[in-house]
Order: structure tokens, then sequence, then C-alpha cells
């Protein structure tokens, strides 16, 4: 029986190793917490982050029947690829009654012109005929005061001069009009060509073409419908220009500044790491911007804290992998 005490006895560890081992436990949580607790300091994380991007909606320009549809949802297109075409029929006669009316203010302006010229040729001929007169009644003035020729003579000459001065009145009035009319034909070139310009611009219109290079999506088009530029019918997403919006807790954004790093992971990539940086912080919280922000001016107040969206930018070689608007994320911004 001593024997076998003094082998087990022999068998356990002394005291010391004991101690050894402890305080090297104690000391690895120690810097564990430690690192841990500069980690939390460096390194400043949300889950409330989402994938956004610019979205954008088209509208008809022009109100109008849909005749053809020449994308589906989520397909690719490329700038200026048509997408929708309305009936055009509607905005080629309108074009034509434009044109027609432009010919017509042409024409007019023509036939103005023309009469300016004429009432220049008439009121030189006026000018020469009371030229004659008024010299032809200054000699007859003069005879007259000297009795070589009889009153009833007199009033001839006096008489011409009177009707030559209102021709020439007369012809000067007309010439006034003709160049009036000249410009009010002008003015009506103007406007036909504004009409014309507008009639060719809906008539444009009826094709609809894409904007921007993206997918579509929330496509609500199809053949016969009434369309009008109120509605969208469709919308377009470029995925190739997303960025994360990261809704930090007002009270961890002492620290994230301009230009900061930051590591993205993304709920559909698990295991895939993005890197970015700190584009902007808005100018105000989310609340704040909402459609019906919150009056804290009441009574039962409770002091909520607010979150602040922070933009974050991905490095163009992880903007390669298509991410999709919407798509939850968790941001870490690696602060100094």
């Amino acid at each position: 029986m001593e024997a076998q005490n003094k082998d087990k006895n022999n068998q356990r560890p002394p005291r010391f190793v004991k101690l050894i081992l402890v305080t090297i436990l104690f000391s690895l949580l120690l810097g564990g917490i430690f690192v841990f607790i500069q980690y939390k300091k460096t390194h400043i994380t949300t889950d409330d982050a989402y994938v956004k991007g610019s979205i954008h909606w088209i509208y008809p320009r022009v109100n109008g029947t849909v005749v053809k549809v020449l994308v589906r949802d989520n397909q690719f297109v490329k700038q200026g690829d048509t997408l929708v075409l309305l009936d055009p029929k509607e905005y080629q006669v309108r074009f034509s009654e434009a044109l027609a009316e432009l010919n017509l203010a042409i024409s007019a302006l023509k036939e103005a012109k023309v009469d300016v010229k004429v009432m220049e040729t008439e009121i030189n001929l006026a000018k020469a005929e009371f030229f004659k007169s008024k010299a032809d009644f200054h000699r007859a003035q003069a005879l007259f005061k000297s009795k070589t020729i009889s009153r009833q003579r007199y009033e001839v000459y006096l008489t011409s001069y009177k009707i030559t001065k209102a021709k020439l009145a007369a012809a000067k009035q007309r010439l006034r009009q003709a160049q009036s009319r000249v410009k009010t034909a002008q003015m009506r070139i103007e406007v036909a060509k504004s009409r014309l310009e507008e009639a060719k611009l809906n008539l444009k219109y009826t094709t609809i073409k894409a904007p921007v290079a993206g997918y579509i999506t929330k496509k609500t088009v199809e053949i016969g419908n009434r369309v009008n530029p109120q509605m969208p019918i469709l919308a377009i997403v470029p995925l190739n220009d997303v960025w994360i919006e990261a809704n930090y807790k007002e009270n961890q954004l002492e620290k994230i500044t301009h230009g900061q790093r930051a590591i993205v992971k993304i709920d559909a990539y698990p295991g895939k790491k993005f890197y970015g940086r700190v584009e902007s912080i808005q100018a105000g919280t989310g609340a704040a911007f909402s459609l019906f922000p919150p009056e804290n001016a009441t009574g039962n107040w409770v002091k909520i804290t607010q979150r602040i969206p922070v933009k974050i930018v991905l490095n163009p070689s992880d903007k390669r992998k298509v991410l999709r608007i919407g798509m939850s994320a968790v941001v870490t911004v690696l602060v100094k």
C-alpha cells in the first residue's frame, strides 16, 4: 500500500507547475481581451449596411400607344438601345401640319417682301410726281401774285400739288404696312419653326431608348398599353457603379473620416472580402430625411440612438463581382 501511494504522489504534477499553467492561461486571457479591445478601437463594424446604386426610371416623353416592346426583365442593354416603340402616326400628322404651316409662313414672307418692293417703286413715282407738282405750284404761286395767270389756273396747280402730296403719303403708309407684314411673316416663321421642332422632337420621342447601360427591371409595359409621361414604364440599373451604404450609430462616427479603408462582407458571398474606402458621410440621420420625420417635441419622449449613412465605394477590382442593389452587408471601417 505504501508503495502504491508513493507512485500516485509521484504521478501528481508539482504545485508550481499548476501555478505556471494558470498564469499562462490567465495571461492569454488578458492578452486576448487586450487584443479584442484594441481591435474594437481600430475596427468599427456595423451589420446595418446594404448595397446601393443608381436606379434610372424610364418615363415616356409623350403620350402614346405601345406598338412594340424590345426588352424583357433582367436583360442587359447598352446606352442608346431601343426599349419601346410608340405608335408614331399621330405625331407624324402633327409634324406634317407644322411643316405645312412653316411653308405657308415662308410664302407669306416672300409675298410681303414683293409688296415692299412694289411699294418702294410706287413711292419713287409718287415722289417724282410730287416734286414736279410742287415746283409747278411754286411757279404758279409766283405768277399768280404777279397777276400773270388767273386764279383758276393757279388753283389747278394747287390741287395737283395737294393730290400728289396725298398720293405720296398714302404710298408711304402702304409701304409701312407692307414692312409690317414682313415682320409679321418673319415672326410667323419663327413660331412655325418652333412648332416644327417640337413636332419633330415628339415624333422622335415615340422611340424610347436607354439613357444608360444596365439591367432592365420593374418592366410594366406591354404592347397595347396607353402610356403617359407621369408613369414610369421600367427601370434601368447599372450594376457597374454600386456602393455600400453603412448605417452607423451616431456614437460610432467620432473616428470615421473620409478616405479610411473599409472591409465589406456580403451575405451573398460568404467567405469573400471586398475592400473599399469611406467616400462621404451623410449630412443628417436617416430619420431626418424620411418621408415622415419623427416628432420629438412630445411629453412621452424616449431617446433613441440615431444612425447616419456612410457611403463606402469599393475598389475597382472588387466591382467585377456582380452585386445586386439591396444585398445585405457587414462593413468594418479601419480607423487609426
